[in-house]
């Protein structure tokens, strides 16, 4: 197998683009990192090409085998180094198509308001994963393709729909469900509250909290604290809350 050594390759400089969120979006393409991700990866996702370093060939052949041949691409370190957004590349990398969601949904349902930081996005994807939870409405939010909330979801983006679309969007999609929002002063979620079924919960910003147009139309619940806390990481409140609505109802 011919390994590429060429940044200036054009196969190579077409991956690097994927690291723009602009990019990504037209060619509805984005980049997988990790053995463990890779790996994992059901057999409904649409792989374009995997990009292995030379001397890793071997010690990934059991993922590689999966493939044909022709979509598989040999790189030196140096290639590997420009193509990953982390700073230890383990070797490989995939580059997948994205999938697209459809809004006719079915199931309960989590709608990101506003979430900004990756790390949060993906611990979200994951926890919904980990529930059995498939649909998630993301309004305003950080693009989901991006490199670091995917490696934080753990291989969850691909066991969920995500649909990115307005407020107003989000809104008509769940008209028929029970909708809730996490924000302080609601009904304590640990205390006499019971879910209605279907539900579609929201959380809001890490830095602005929860939108108006949510607060407005939403039954507000919160989450019980001591002392002089008034609020939890995002990520970390809807995974409590989330758990909470699932187990209760």
């Amino acid at each position: 197998m011919q390994v590429i050594t060429s940044v200036k390759n054009q196969k190579i400089q077409f991956v690097k683009k994927l690291h723009d969120k602009s990019f990504r979006k037209s060619e509805g393409l984005f980049i997988v990192e990790g053995e463990n991700m890779i790996k994992d990866m059901p057999s409904n996702v649409f792989v374009q090409e995997i990009f292995v370093i030379d001397e890793k060939l071997a010690d990934y052949s059991y993922i590689l085998k999966r493939y044909d041949s022709k979509s598989v691409t040999a790189v030196d370190l140096k290639v590997m180094k420009l193509l990953s957004e982390t700073v230890t590349p383990c070797g490989i990398l995939a580059v997948v198509r994205k999938n697209t969601a459809d809004k006719n949904i079915d199931g309960n349902v989590v709608i990101l308001d506003g979430i900004s930081d990756p790390g949060n996005f993906g611990t979200i994807i994951r926890t919904c994963a980990a529930l059995g939870i498939k649909n998630i409405l993301a309004t305003e939010s950080v693009d989901y393709t991006s490199g670091k909330v995917v490696r934080s979801s753990m291989g969850g983006v691909f066991r969920t729909d995500i649909i990115e679309c307005s407020r107003e969007e989000a809104l008509e999609i769940v008209k028929d469900y029970n909708l809730y929002a996490l924000d302080m002063g609601g009904e304590n979620i640990f205390g006499e509250f019971k879910p209605q079924m279907p539900y579609a919960l929201t959380v809001g910003s890490e830095s602005k909290g929860l939108s108006r147009i949510f607060r407005d139309k939403a039954s507000i619940v919160a989450l019980p604290m001591s002392g002089d806390m008034e609020s939890l990481n995002a990520a970390v409140s809807l995974s409590v809350a989330l758990y909470a609505f699932e187990y209760r109802k």
